[in-house]
């Protein structure tokens, strides 16, 4: 359990201030989830060039066509979910969504491979989705419910509100095909997880010229920002641009960590952790950011957290029923 030590603080502590950073940035400058979504790609990415590819001088072990299926799906991903936050999604909701993985995994993988599934994982996904319904039911009371808007600025609020929810909605299914697309790339050519994260966040930058000129506007506005001041001594350096490469050093840590800790420990271990992080991280961003987060929230984050675990089968019932019988 030691040796798990190192990964499993390496996962909380990379993930965990990569998301406070991604929130205070969605909230001094909602507009610039693209720059952002640039910036970790192109952060992995030179990392990757150095550590992993040498600057490709080593050879790779899978083809640059069976990357693409998984290449279009991450970048689709990354940007999608990002661009939820301009639409007035708070970054609890978001959490909450994103926790529901195993839904559209267990949904996809049941139409697109036909796999089988217990009783016991239809119910876990049954209270993951009851969990997500609710906590988006509740949001949706509290967005209706704003009193700083005039009435028809209230009403496009809502619908752009509206919008982030399908996005949000959207990116959970891609993710879920993003994993089979991963599970079909490593069948047929191996498991190659540092080169595949070097070459699908490189090989996704060129998608990037679509939307350069909202990122180049973005990049004006971090420059103009306050410069960060330590100690109180000003450092000369904007402070948006500090925070960004902030959350791109705890981004890559963390999927450092999270690979690691595949590699090290069981999967029930990694659920657990995953969903430790998922649990601390909203924590924080009700405390810290001063999220509203009704007792209704709580009800439904309870039954994500909660159809997660007894997805994993952390209380072991499996082993039971073998005693049993």
């Amino acid at each position: 359990m030691t040796t798990a030590l190192v990964p499993i603080s390496g996962v909380l502590s990379g993930c965990i201030g990569c998301m406070i950073f991604v929130e205070s940035i969605a909230k001094a400058q909602p507009g610039s989830m693209n720059l952002m979504t640039f910036a970790t790609f192109s952060f992995i990415a030179l990392e990757g060039l150095i550590s992993t590819s040498r600057f490709f001088t080593e050879k790779r072990k899978i083809p640059f066509r069976g990357y693409l299926p998984t290449v279009m799906m991450f970048f689709f991903v990354n940007v999608i979910n990002n661009q939820a936050l301009n639409f007035h999604i708070p970054v609890p909701l978001h959490i909450i969504f994103r926790s529901g993985s195993l839904l559209a995994s267990l949904l996809l993988t049941k139409l697109i491979q036909n796999k089988q599934y217990s009783m016991r994982k239809y119910l876990s996904v049954f209270a993951i989705t009851i969990g997500i319904i609710v906590c988006t039911l509740a949001t949706s009371n509290l967005e209706k419910g704003k009193s700083a808007f005039s009435a028809e600025e209230a009403e496009k609020h809502y619908k752009e509100w509206i919008i982030g929810v399908v996005m949000l909605t959207v990116a959970l299914l891609a993710s879920a095909y993003l994993a089979i697309c991963q599970e079909r790339m490593y069948r047929t050519y191996g498991k190659h997880s540092r080169e595949a994260m070097f070459y699908v966040h490189s090989l996704s930058l060129p998608f990037f010229a679509f939307m350069w000129s909202d990122i180049k506007k973005s990049m004006d506005i971090f420059s103009a920002s306050p410069n960060l001041n330590l100690l109180g001594v000003s450092t000369g350096v904007p402070s948006l641009w500090a925070e960004l490469l902030a959350s791109c050093l705890l981004q890559w840590v963390c999927i450092r960590f999270v690979y690691r800790l595949n590699a090290e420990v069981e999967s029930l271990t990694v659920t657990l952790v995953v969903t430790l992080r998922k649990f601390l991280s909203l924590l924080i961003s009700i405390v810290w950011f001063q999220n509203p987060f009704t007792l209704t929230h709580w009800v439904g984050a309870f039954f994500v957290f909660a159809g997660t675990l007894a997805f994993a089968d952390i209380w072991g019932t499996k082993q039971k029923a073998k005693k049993v019988e």
